[in-house]
């Protein structure tokens, strides 16, 4: 495991960590952790990204992440249980006439705490996406990035992503 870098060397690396798959019952805290995300974004990205609500806004979007063989959401915790992040994945059978057949896993979301950053946190998360897409006999993963996203993109190239297709926009006038 890479080391931490020295913005996170005082935080502790993993011990006590556990991941669960996540239920409805989960459902308010996903929700309030996704705030973050919506932070992130929406401060990256304002015209694009919505900004952060009341958690209830998105409980629909959360609550279809989780129902359905083809999807779920992993909860990062600590020792005592309280839940330091996320991870939202789903599986996609790619059956379009010019593509090779294929089933393949899709990270959805990745959302680390801040005060959790560093801590190795995403990296443990990736790996269960990657066993879970594993058990649910896909033979890829597949995730977006958003270009903003720095840290997250160095993370996935060391992990073994690589770029397959670039996605370009525009605002018109």
């Amino acid at each position: 495991m890479r080391e931490p870098d020295a913005m996170h060397a005082d935080k502790p690396r993993l011990e006590g960590i556990t991941l669960r798959q996540a239920s409805l019952a989960d459902l308010d805290l996903v929700c309030d952790l996704a705030q973050e995300l919506n932070l992130i974004h929406h401060q990256a990205w304002p015209d694009v990204f919505a900004p952060p609500a009341t958690p209830s806004r998105d409980r629909l979007h959360w609550q279809d992440s989780m129902l359905g063989a083809d999807r779920a959401i992993f909860l990062v915790e600590d020792a005592f249980g309280q839940s330091l992040g996320f991870i939202a994945l789903s599986l996609i059978e790619e059956r379009h006439s010019l593509l090779q057949p294929m089933r393949y896993g899709r990270v959805n979301s990745v959302c680390v705490c801040p005060e959790a950053r560093g801590m190795g946190l995403g990296r443990a998360m990736m790996a269960q996406a990657d066993d879970w897409a594993r058990e649910h006999r896909a033979t890829d993963m597949r995730l977006v990035v958003w270009a903003f996203n720095e840290q997250a993109r160095k993370l996935y190239q060391e992990l073994g992503y690589e770029v397959l297709s670039h996605t370009m926009g525009k605002r018109l006038a």
